[in-house]
């Protein structure tokens, strides 16, 4: 279903005329992450953030 999920965002992204599709992902879901990767996605550090102190979300880019 995750990957499903995916493929659907990437598919509105590139629908809307988007050039790329950001995913945040809490450290704790490699499952996720793995997946992210696999469907071309990158690890983008630079937009990693803290949306409440203490819990980071990392970010994986893919361009469209």
């Amino acid at each position: 279903m995750g990957e499903a999920l995916v493929r659907a965002c990437l598919k509105e992204a590139v629908a809307e005329g988007k050039h790329g599709v950001v995913l945040s992902s809490s450290t704790a879901m490699a499952p996720a992450h793995r997946l992210y990767e696999r469907l071309g996605f990158r690890r983008a550090a630079d937009r990693d953030w803290e949306p409440v102190p203490g819990f980071t979300l990392l970010a994986f880019r893919r361009e469209v």
